[in-house]
């Protein structure tokens, strides 16, 4: 089962057009979104949540047809946007309040217990806190009205290297029901890498890959070699060049390597960044 489906998404702006993105994110899953400043990932989001408007395509969530949803099954959906919505003259004493009057399925006392444990004062008021401490507020407000799907838009942004880790675990946590979900797009590569099971890479509102992470880090390698060594390749085994003052950095199929070629241990940034490099020519 697939917690969402997003089919051939499309949404025309100004100077930008989001074009027929579609990739699907199965329950017990989490998908990574990827892709540089202005690739589309923010507008897909806000498609998803509702706060966009599409101009064509589909979005389904378990199935259900997003426009469909009533406001009991919009509570499956929690969301972490990069800024917090919050009235910031609450407190989370009030902040309680509000979302208990918004979600039937709110549940206070597990909310209480996230704003604890992320060391929010219940009556401090959200302008006094950071934008670390925001950001776990969003969370902790997610993981609260029984959401099986969660939506974070670079959810660890302004935390600590600390903060991050607790936040992945929770996303860990949250994941071992087996109907539960997240799609999170993040600049910080690395977290997703220790997380996600599968990875979207959007680039000029377009999808250039959604694969299954372990297989994408099997099928590609980074090389480092001189123009020499780097003519001996397939053309078709090399996706992207980094050229540099003494030698390259290629992109390559890994399964298309001849022998006496040494590879560099390949990172999600790494396929990302030399993907880029390929499309500025």
């Amino acid at each position: 089962m697939n917690a969402l489906e997003t089919e051939r998404l499309t949404k025309k702006y100004k100077d930008f057009t989001l074009d027929n993105v579609s990739f699907n994110v199965p329950a017990g899953t989490v998908m990574g979104l990827i892709g540089e400043n202005g690739a589309g990932k923010s507008t897909i989001i806000n498609i998803i949540t509702g706060a966009c408007i599409k101009d064509g395509g589909s979005v389904r969530i378990y199935g259900k047809d997003r426009g469909k949803m009533t406001a009991s099954e919009c509570s499956d959906i929690g969301t972490v946007l990069a800024d917090c919505g919050f009235p910031e003259e609450l407190t989370i004493s009030e902040a309680n309040i509000v979302m208990k009057g918004i979600y039937k399925t709110w549940d206070e006392k597990k909310f209480f217990e996230y704003a604890d444990r992320f060391g929010l004062k219940r009556k401090n008021r959200i302008k006094t806190f950071s934008t670390g401490m925001k950001m776990k507020l969003e969370i902790a407000i997610a993981l609260s009205h029984g959401a099986r799907l969660l939506i974070l838009d670079e959810a660890t942004n302004g935390l600590d290297p600390a903060a991050r880790m607790e936040m992945l675990d929770i996303i860990m946590d949250f994941i071992q029901e087996e109907d539960h979900a997240v799609l999170m797009s993040s600049h910080i590569i690395g977290d997703l890498e220790k997380i996600c099971d599968y990875i979207t890479f959007i680039h000029e509102g377009r999808v250039v890959f959604s694969e299954n992470k372990d297989e994408l880090l099997e099928k590609y390698a980074v090389i480092n070699v001189n123009d020499s060594k780097l003519r001996e390749l397939d053309e078709k085994a090399v996706i992207a060049v980094e050229k540099t003052s003494w030698s390259s950095r290629a992109l390559v199929l890994k399964n298309m390597i001849p022998e006496g070629f040494e590879t560099d241990k390949t990172t999600l940034e790494d396929i990302m960044l030399l993907y880029l490099k390929r499309s500025e020519k």
